[in-house]
């Protein structure tokens, strides 16, 4: 079997854009029928999947996430097994206890399958030296490649060893107008992307992110204008076809009609004092929940709350970097800084100063709100985008059980 360079750039691709070309990775027999990614309904992409980033998550960088899913090929993954058992016999042979111990356990489910293969262990080069040179920086056989070796294999023993691996279902195509297709479990979102280097601009434009949600949210394209929109159509069109802003959109939305319920609390997002200064690019926004004995529960950040809901609607966040980590909410908190900036400009959002004991906060800008019950926003952005709103609230309300027990009174000053 021979890996061309083209196909570890291929999964580069998909492990950081969610989608690439099918043929590229057309070499490769185990991936599709692994979970590790689906084709588009036109069989034209593969797209990745859960599975995708969970592998992700579990490796410390993407040159180790690629070699493991190269590592399903079997020939590939004897090679490798029969070198790892080889190192195994030779921690044996030192009576090296705890080294032993520790590759087993990193091993985890793929030990037992590659101690049967101890009698055919070997240190020889494989067939993929220069497969490995550009994965490991060394030959698999050399003794500083085996820690990754290690992680490879144990990452991916689940979906080969303990035979969970199998094929994911094909999405329908995403839909910049319909979010009641958009939102499914299973779907992909791009990180936060506020800027492009030329080539990722490249990336974007010949891919068009047709099966993952994209993480662009700049103005409407030249293909994207309709040219009898009105300024409020147009406004709400951008809103639709941007991921990212319609989640942001649709916080706010969720937010007045809880608030217009009156008996049932009430969703804030407020600014600590130390952002005041900051308010049109926040690098933190707080998540205040009121409920209806009228108690203030601070839950937590506007990077929390989305976590929640995408984990709620089931739709994975392509990171290396797993969401329940602090650094990486704080992280998130920052990309959305600028898609918020946007939203201000473009009065999806408006800024409230409070003052007389009221904290400066966040709210839906009057005239989107009006836009959201006129023809366009109320069939794509209220109706079929009902199962994010109902999923924002739901979180939202489960966020409350959580934080009840020990949970404090909020007030202006409260930070993360």
């Amino acid at each position: 079997m021979t890996i061309k360079t083209s196909t570890i750039h291929a999964l580069e691709k998909l492990l950081t854009i969610g989608e690439v070309n099918a043929s590229e990775l057309q070499s490769l027999q185990t991936g599709e029928k692994l979970g590790l990614w689906r084709l588009s309904s036109d069989n034209r992409w593969a797209v990745a999947t859960p599975t995708t980033v969970q592998l992700l998550q579990s490796l410390p960088n993407l040159q180790e996430a690629c070699a493991a899913i190269l590592s399903c090929e079997l020939d590939i993954r004897i090679a490798w097994s029969r070198i790892i058992a080889a190192r195994l016999q030779e921690l044996g042979n030192r009576r090296d206890i705890t080294e032993l111990t520790q590759a087993i356990s990193v091993l985890g489910q793929a030990s037992e399958t590659i101690m049967e293969q101890i009698t055919d262990s070997t240190i020889n080069p494989t067939n993929f030296t220069e497969l490995e040179k550009i994965l490991f920086s060394i030959p698999a056989e050399q003794a500083p490649a085996t820690p990754k070796i290690l992680r490879i294999l144990g990452a991916t023993a689940s979906l080969i060893e303990d035979k969970q691996g199998k094929p994911e279902s094909t999405l329908t195509d995403v839909d910049p107008l319909n979010p009641a297709i958009n939102w499914v479990k299973g779907r992909i979102l791009q990180l936060p992307i506020s800027s492009l280097s030329a080539g990722e601009t490249w990336e974007i434009e010949n891919q068009k992110a047709k099966n993952v949600l994209s993480g662009i949210y700049f103005d409407l394209t030249l293909e994207e204008i309709n040219p009898d929109d009105t300024v409020s159509q147009s406004t709400m069109r951008w809103v639709l076809s941007r991921p990212w802003i319609f989640l942001l959109a649709q916080i706010v939305f969720t937010q007045e009609a809880w608030s217009a319920e009156r008996i049932a609390g009430k969703l804030s997002l407020e600014l600590p004092e130390s952002q005041i200064n900051q308010f049109h690019q926040p690098q933190q926004i707080l998540v205040v929940i009121t409920i209806p004995t009228g108690e203030e529960i601070l839950c937590g950040t506007l990077a929390e709350l989305i976590i929640r809901v995408l984990n709620y609607l089931g739709v994975s966040l392509l990171t290396p970097v797993s969401t329940t980590e602090p650094n990486y909410l704080t992280s998130l908190e920052s990309k959305l800084a600028s898609a918020i900036s946007i939203l201000l400009q473009k009065q999806v959002w408006q800024f409230n100063p409070g003052g007389s004991g009221q904290p400066s906060s966040y709210s839906i800008h009057p005239d989107f709100s009006d836009s959201c019950y006129r023809v366009l926003g109320a069939k794509y952005f209220n109706r079929l985008g009902n199962s994010v709103t109902a999923a924002i609230r739901s979180s939202c309300e489960s966020w409350i059980e959580l934080k009840k027990p020990t949970s404090t009174i909020c007030n202006n000053n409260d930070t993360i």
